[in-house]
């Protein structure tokens, strides 16, 4: 057994790279010895890992998975009283509250009963026997479970028989109810306490002292006696809702009294919604420190904004769980209907509208704000979550960013208000594009707030993956907003990926041509004579060398490419199809250099000119024909799948019914089937088949063929074509953008190193590269990213001039524009025009809807006018035909 400990010790201590790692299965294994009661092992294990600078276990670590339970927590639990004398000997929190379970070592002890555990507790100095939680003490406990020899403990150390519960009752009260004489003995005896029988009484308005006399009626008492006011009286009258009482009982306390405690006031005075005792008690805060977090906290769980207003307007810091947890309460149904649900958003308004506040925090989960927000499907809070800044493609841990849950109306909504007419001058026309919901968190936008900075986080394009790969956010692409983000990301590299593609051209070139010339030469030098091939081979001999030595830098240049981009991003590059494609042209490049056959030159050919069209398709205006080309024939060979039996079928039918015939078609299986996927495309050389041994049915199944297969099942593969074909040129703008997606987000992933998956990481990035650092491509960061430094702000201001005279005659308002602001100001010819057009069209629409707007609340108000006047005229028609009624009975 020692020596197996001994191995894992040296397992802890050197196979794992990160004190982290090391951390946790110490954690992991100290709890298994706690729970098996190896004393030994633990105490080696702790004192070990504690003397380490800095140490690598915290003694006071409380475990996620066991309740944030601690270590003593679960000693206490269980008895374990030689554990519990050396965790407090190494610095254990004694007072430490477990907030899951609402106890603290001390109430574990006594719930279970292990007076000697509390008796170990007990003796340590910064013990406090009256600790409270949730308003009930150890000694209340002891009372309840009649544990005598708990109770003594605790009174002997001065735990207090005074103190109510929630419910009002001190613990003598509690032994008085259920009429546990030797335990209201005890408390008598040995309490160190002036009791107070008199302040707090129960349910049934009784006092401690009513109900001891009438239980025990022979029961000696101190006489009744004035007691000062103190916390638990404060308690008590919130508890027992009486507002009335708790503020004249506050007016006496002083503040030195309070110190502990108005942090626990406050919230139950929140709790019971009392407004004037929460003002009052936060007049107190201005001269006490406290934290009134979680008292924000329950006001937004009550739906109270009177009270949170209060609470915040004390300039307490807003923490990242107060606008969190406003979001969440968004999304939990409440009794109150429409009011409530108003009062939770006007909670939200009041956290947000602190200048503190930061919109992009996380928790636990990974959640945002934003993600909340939009899964409760509030349309106001997510509109102005997003004003404030927050980001829609954060992703949590389960892999899914705020804009799954956000409604197509919402975000079309707010994508044309990010796009705003600037009319600063007459002959100018200023289009902002405000980017901020797309700026990802580890930018500058929130750099000051995250130190550790990591590229994998800063991947500008996952949210527009995500979106392409959404069949019903896909159409979103195409709103200005988003497409101009795409365009000035192509425009910045497009530079990178023209140098890419002469590059290949020239390779493609010089690799295609030296395998036509040395096939060429093979050929002649078999058909000339000897004194021609002589001379034909001294000239060859030095173009073919010439050549191959160009072709050889080309292909290794071509190979530094690729090792250069694999060294960046080795998860990316390897599961790239293209990067395969690139991979297998370099080896079958080295080896035509190298002499190979003309079937290795054969294939290379047609690999290379394949790598062509990938790269033609990359360019967004080439990328709608490659598309078409991609998807029918991948539809082509998912329909002919379906029939392969049936073509196999009449394969082997044309075997066995012309093989007698002497036709060299269909000789066996292979050849037969063979000619069969020939005869699909209308080549049938029907002269050239025979006939002879079955005429009958040979021409049957034949004609069977041509109907069933060369008509039909052509003509449906024809008709297929044709569907994908229409329905790619429909989204052809659609196609563009989603393969600017693809190339844009392959560059970025492997310039910044990213890993592969979105969520947790691929195990090649955790595990075997988990220290790796090299990044050749470092230097494009800069060129492929544009927040920071290329949109400082995330705005963007694009200037369209009248004409191009007047562009640059004005070239000092561009300078004076760029003083003036910090947004990213281009001219309109660096725009796509498409996009500027489309932007217009919102601007135009959003100018029309607000005409129109201006013009129903003009109506609106002649109609309330008209209603009026209608109202004043009917009264004075009525009191008229009155008089004429009075006139008319007077005459008669």
């Amino acid at each position: 057994m020692d020596l197996e400990d001994e191995t894992l010790q040296m397992h802890l201590l050197h196979d794992y790279t990160t004190n982290s790692i090391k951390s946790q299965t110490i954690y992991k294994l100290l709890l298994d010895y706690l729970r098996t009661k190896n004393f030994r092992h633990f105490k080696c294990l702790v004192e070990q890992n504690l003397k380490k600078q800095p140490p690598i276990i915290n003694i006071n670590y409380a475990y996620p998975n066991q309740s944030n339970e601690t270590f003593l927590d679960i000693a206490c639990k269980n008895g374990l009283s030689e554990f519990v004398k050396f965790l407090l000997e190494k610095g254990a929190k004694v007072n430490r509250i477990n907030e899951v379970h609402n106890r603290g070592p001390i109430h574990f002890a006594t719930e279970n009963g292990h007076a000697d555990v509390l008796s170990i507790l007990l003796d340590e100095p910064t013990i406090n026997p009256n600790l409270e939680v949730v308003q009930q003490t150890a000694l209340h406990i002891a009372v309840k479970k009649n544990d005598l020899k708990c109770a003594s403990l605790l009174l002997e150390k001065g735990a207090s028989p005074n103190i109510p519960n929630n419910k009002g009752l001190t613990a003598l009260h509690i032994a008085a109810m259920k009429d546990y004489r030797n335990m209201v003995n005890l408390i008598l005896e040995k309490t160190k306490h002036a009791l107070n029988l008199d302040t707090y009484k129960d349910y049934n308005d009784q006092t401690a002292r009513q109900i001891l006399e009438k239980k025990i009626p022979n029961i000696s008492l101190p006489p009744i006696e004035k007691q000062n006011v103190n916390i638990h009286d404060l308690k008590y009258y919130l508890n027992a809702n009486d507002e009335m009482n708790f503020l004249r009982c506050l007016k006496i306390v002083q503040n030195d009294m309070l110190n502990n405690d108005i942090e626990t006031l406050i919230e139950m005075a929140v709790q019971k919604n009392f407004k004037e005792a929460i003002i009052l008690l936060l007049e107190r805060t201005k001269e006490i420190k406290c934290n009134l977090e979680k008292a924000a906290n329950l006001a937004i769980q009550r739906g109270s904004p009177h009270i949170l207003r209060q609470i915040l307007e004390t300039d307490i810091e807003v923490k990242s769980d107060l606008l969190l947890n406003a979001c969440i309460e968004l999304n939990i149904p409440h009794k109150g209907g429409s009011q409530d649900m108003s009062d939770r958003l006007e909670c939200f308004n009041l956290i947000l509208e602190r200048e503190d506040v930061d919109v992009r925090c996380i928790d636990g989960k990974g959640n945002t704000p934003l993600h909340y927000a939009a899964k409760a499907d509030c349309r106001e809070a997510v509109t102005l979550l997003l004003e404030k800044g927050s980001y829609i493609g954060h992703m949590n841990n389960f892999g899914i960013p705020p804009v799954a849950d956000i409604s197509i109306s919402t975000l079309s909504q707010y994508f044309d208000d990010c796009i705003v007419a600037r009319k600063e001058r007459t002959n100018e026309y200023t289009i902002e594009f405000d980017y901020k919901c797309l700026m990802p968190h580890d930018n500058s936008y929130i750099i000051n707030q995250q130190k550790n900075f990591k590229n994998q986080e800063k991947r500008e394009m996952d949210i527009f993956q995500y979106i392409a790969s959404n069949n019903s956010l896909k159409h979103l692409l195409k709103h200005p907003l988003l497409s101009s983000f795409l365009y000035l990301k192509w425009h910045r590299i497009r530079y990178i990926l023209y140098l890419n593609f002469a590059f290949y051209i020239l390779f493609y070139l010089l690799l295609n041509i030296y395998i036509l010339q040395i096939t060429y030469v093979k050929n002649t030098q078999i058909s000339t004579n000897s004194s021609e091939q002589m001379n034909g081979e001294i000239k060859n001999s030095i173009s073919i060398y010439i050549l191959q030595i160009f072709t050889g830098i080309m292909t290794a240049l071509f190979a530094f490419r690729e090792i250069l981009q694999l060294l960046s991003s080795p998860c990316h590059y390897m599961l790239c199809l293209e990067n395969w494609i690139e991979m297998t042209l370099i080896i079958l490049g080295f080896s035509i250099l190298n002499g190979a056959t003309t079937q290795v030159a054969a294939v290379t050919i047609l690999l290379s000119a394949w790598e062509l069209v990938i790269l033609i398709g990359k360019h967004p205006r080439m990328s709608t024909g490659i598309e078409m080309f991609k998807t029918v024939s991948f539809n082509f060979m998912r329909f002919l799948f379906l029939y392969a039996f049936l073509i196999l079928a009449f394969a082997l039918a044309f075997f066995i019914l012309f093989k007698d015939g002497g036709n060299e078609n269909f000789p066996d299986p292979g050849h037969s089937l063979f000619k069969t996927i020939i005869m699909l495309t209308g080549e049938f050389d029907a002269n050239d088949i025979p006939f002879v041994s079955h005429p009958i049915l040979s021409h049957f199944v034949f004609i069977l063929f041509v109907f069933l297969i060369a008509i039909v099942l052509f003509n449906l593969l024809n008709g297929l074509a044709v569907s994908d074909t229409v329905n790619i040129l429909e989204k052809a703008e659609l196609v563009g953008l989603i393969s600017r997606i693809r190339i844009l987000a392959y560059i970025e992933n492997v310039i910044i190193q990213a890993p592969f998956t979105h969520g947790s990481y691929c195990l090649i990035c955790s595990n075997l590269l988990s220290g790796w650092r090299c990044n050749p491509l470092a230097f494009l960061i800069q060129k492929i990213l544009l927040f920071p430094n290329y949109l400082n702000s995330g705005k963007l201001n694009v200037i369209s001039y009248d004409s191009l005279e007047t562009y640059e005659s004005k070239l000092y308002d561009k300078v004076e524009l760029n003083k003036n602001s910090q947004n990213k100001i281009i001219p309109i010819s660096k725009m796509d025009p498409d996009i500027i057009k489309q932007a217009k069209n919102i601007l135009m629409k959003k100018g029309q809807e607000s005409d129109n707007e201006k013009i129903f609340s003009k109506l609106e108000k002649l109609e309330k006018r008209f209603m009026t006047m209608e109202v004043i005229l009917n009264s004075i028609k009525k009191k008229i035909e009155n008089n004429n009624c009075n006139i008319l009975e007077h005459e008669n």
